[in-house]
């Protein structure tokens, strides 16, 4: 028995599927679009970043809305409100006013931020590059008795990689508790990667946000830049190093680059254990055991740990830079390998220079990301026409970050000046009250100040047309360089 199939005269069965494919493909889009729009709407906080996701969702729904998946969602807040990340301090040092620690607006700016006082009776050391600075850290190591923490971002397989390997796994073999957390992103810097002389070591570690496919997580963003060392909970090392031959200056990596890392020795050693037991929950480890404290009173200098990442803590370092430049008197020095603030930020460094005080900031020369590059160069005419010095420090690649604030505040840390590492990365600021280290790091500032050369309005304005198209375009995209 045969069937006939029934249409309208001059209509074609093709026809009928081919409309209900594009209505169901218009769903599609619709339905995607409005997914993505409704979530940008209720989660963006930054206006700028919410128009430039809408945009593209609109135009491309279907491959706006699958990068906005990969890199517009900030997972990583769902995850630490699931995990309760936030300490307490021992002591219960909470917020219990702005002006707690008196009338000092440069010490209340931190206090406000975070509700900790500042912690005293530190020693704070400077390391110049990796030829000071793995050596000291290195013997930290071989005089381990109970536990050593490493956090890093880059962890290469190079020499220094494995040497620092294998002095970890020394004090694992004399009974070393040791625990080590890279993130997942930056060990991918040497190939192959350094997981397999871990695993071959036996270290117990943890890779910050791994990345895979299956269950899909591939967010390039929100990674992990902090380097810490906790020796015993009675030494701490910090600063912008990572490991590796990279950070020996006079080494034969091609990647070679000059930078400043940090030894402490006092209470604050506690916070670095505190903020390295949350990141390593965070990543699926197990909880620290308690462990006395080993530190003693070591010096004269009061220092403050800022935690800050896209999560609770967004925007710690922001303010507090903001609130010290704000509060800054004399002088305000800058050292950053990458220089693209935000507006806000922008403001501050132009209000101050208008007040009096003198701005400066010193930058590579060279930037190893040509559009970083770029990009800084097309603003920096508004700071330099209102008396920022902006200094081109030549190579090697300069990675050091240091924030030196009149003649006793220091801010170092892993942190950058651009919106990546203040918005999308979790970093490390630590808050140094310490004439000593201010008198060091001034003189340092100096002595490199006078090789730099500086940026000019006129090496701005000879650019051209071509090139200015160029920057203008590349400070287009300065928020997720």
């Amino acid at each position: 028995m045969s069937v006939a199939l029934e249409c309208e005269p001059g209509a074609h069965p093709g026809s009928s599927l081919l409309f209900d494919y594009l209505l169901s493909l218009v769903s599609l889009y619709a339905l995607v679009t409005l997914i993505a729009v409704t979530h940008i709407l209720l989660y963006k906080r930054d206006s700028r970043a919410a128009l430039g996701w809408l945009g593209l969702v609109v135009l491309f729904p279907i491959a706006g809305s699958a990068l906005y998946l990969l890199f517009g969602i900030n997972r990583v807040q769902r995850k630490a409100q699931r995990i309760s990340l936030r300490v307490e301090p021992e002591g219960g040092r909470r917020r219990e006013g702005l002006l707690a620690e008196g009338g000092d607006a440069l010490r209340n700016v931190g206090y406000g931020i975070t509700g900790s006082g500042l912690s005293p009776g530190n020693a704070v050391r400077c390391y110049y590059d990796g030829e000071q600075a793995f050596p000291a850290m290195l013997a930290a190591i071989a005089g381990a008795r109970r536990e050593l923490l490493l956090s890093t971002y880059i962890f290469d397989n190079d020499a220094t990689g494995r040497q620092f390997v294998a002095a970890l796994a020394a004090a694992r073999e004399r009974g070393v508790e040791v625990r080590v957390l890279v993130d997942d992103f930056g060990l991918r810097y040497s190939f192959p990667t350094i997981l397999r002389q871990l695993r071959q070591a036996r270290l117990p570690y943890r890779r910050f946000m791994p990345l895979r496919l299956f269950p899909p997580s591939l967010s390039i963003n929100l990674r992990t830049h902090r380097k810490i060392l906790v020796v015993d909970r009675a030494r701490g090392f910090a600063g912008g190093m990572n490991i590796g031959d990279r950070q020996r200056v006079n080494g034969t990596s091609p990647h070679r680059a000059s930078d400043l890392h940090f030894g402490f020795a006092g209470p604050v050693v506690e916070d670095f254990a505190g903020l390295f037991a949350e990141d390593w929950k965070f990543a699926g480890g197990e909880a620290l055991p308690a462990i006395p404290p080993a530190w003693l009173p070591a010096g004269s200098a009061e220092v403050r740990v800022i935690s800050d990442g896209p999560d609770e803590t967004l925007d710690s370092l922001t303010l507090l830079i903001m609130g010290a430049l704000s509060s800054a008197r004399q002088r305000a020095w800058i050292v950053t390998p990458y220089f693209l603030p935000e507006r806000a930020l922008f403001g501050c460094l132009q209000a101050a220079s208008l007040s009096g005080v003198d701005v400066r900031v010193m930058l590579p020369e060279k930037n190893n990301w040509a559009v970083v590059q770029w990009a800084l160069q097309h603003n920096m005419a508004e700071l330099l026409d209102l008396g920022v010095r902006i200094m081109r420090r030549p190579p090697p690649f300069a990675h050091s970050k240091c924030i030196l604030i009149d003649n006793d505040y220091v801010l170092v840390g892993s942190m950058n000046l651009d919106a990546r590492s203040l918005r999308l990365n979790f970093e490390l600021g630590v808050e140094v009250f310490d004439p000593a280290l201010n008198r060091e790091l001034s003189e340092h500032f100096s002595a490199l100040e006078a090789g730099c050369r500086p940026f000019t309005l006129a090496q701005l304005k000879g650019r051209s047309v071509p090139a200015r198209l160029r920057d203008a375009a590349a400070a287009l995209f300065a928020p997720y360089l």
